[in-house]
């Protein structure tokens, strides 16, 4: 059966305030000391769809740091409110709206907000992924 035959279209009202229609915040992650100040709000691919893809936004609280980690498989994130610092091995961006990450396979990455608003941005992620890791510092593909 062709999984596409039971996707549905969808459409989520932004209501100016950073949270959209039948989308519930949830916690980042299960609660651990790698992350503080994080949630995320699952548009499509966790929710019944079939795409390659998901659509995911997270919103980092002044003060907030997401987990210092790699994985195999990559990602691009898009700022959409405030601004942060991306930590993608040794180098850092500060991003703001509209700013454009890519983040290629096993670069060690995380995002940070040391600001006093809060810091949100979509990421577009692999439906089918590794699980991410806590970053190896010691090998950083990017700064050698």
């Amino acid at each position: 059966m062709d999984l596409r035959t039971q996707n549905v279209s969808k459409y989520f009202k932004h209501d100016g305030q950073f949270e959209w229609n039948h989308i519930t915040p949830a916690d980042y992650k299960p609660t651990d000391d790698s992350w503080k100040g994080v949630s995320r709000r699952v548009f499509v691919g966790e929710t019944g769809e079939s795409p390659l893809f998901h659509l995911r936004y997270f919103e980092v609280e002044p003060g907030g740091y997401t987990t210092l980690e790699q994985h195999m498989h990559e990602h691009v994130v898009t700022v959409m409110r405030g601004t942060g610092t991306a930590v993608v091995g040794c180098k850092e961006f500060e991003m703001g709206f509209g700013d454009v990450l890519y983040v290629s396979p096993d670069d060690p990455h995380q995002f940070k907000n040391e600001g006093t608003e809060p810091f949100g941005f979509m990421c577009i992620v692999n439906a089918e992924r590794d699980r991410p890791r806590l970053a190896n510092m010691a090998f950083c593909p990017i700064c050698e």
